[in-house]
This record gives structure tokens, sequence and C-alpha cells, in this order.
């Protein structure tokens, strides 16, 4: 059976670190069976933030990019909260 972390690796994906919370926030909380995850956003491998709006600062493929991180780092806080993908 593959993992959730194999098959990441598999695609050639990289799962980073959660960068802190920036502010008085709670990243990860549990509800019974449920993960509710907030205050997570496109944070570049440098520590920078894609800001902007799509159209006027920025164009569809920089803006997928950074769809691209905020998901990666909402993988990263789960990870961080359940210890593995595969819960």
């Amino acid at each position: 059976m593959t993992t959730i972390d194999q098959r990441l690796r598999e695609l050639g994906i990289t799962v980073p670190e959660p960068f802190a919370p920036l502010g008085r926030y709670v990243p990860a909380v549990r509800v019974g069976d449920l993960v509710f995850l907030s205050g997570t956003g496109p944070v570049r491998p440098d520590g920078s933030v894609v800001t902007g709006k799509v159209g006027r600062d920025l164009d569809l493929d920089t803006a997928r990019a950074a769809a691209r991180l905020t998901g990666l780092q909402l993988l990263a806080v789960l990870t961080a909260e359940l210890g593995s993908l595969d819960r």
C-alpha cells in the first residue's frame, strides 16, 4: 500500500515545514473527526509572501503558483497536527 508521503515523493512534491503563525491564532484545531485550518497563505521558500490581485498585480501563472504554495502550506500544517497525512 502506498502512503500519501510516498505518492507525494513520486510526484516530486515536497511539503515544506509549516511557517510560524504571524498573529494570535491557532493554525489547526481538531473537533471530533474534523480538522479546521486557518491563517495559511502563499509563502515562498525564502519566507516572502505572495500578495496582490489576479489580473491586476499577478498574472494567471503566478496566481496558480501562489495557490499551489498555499495548498502545500495547508498540507504542512495538517501533517504537523496529525503526524501523518495518512490519518
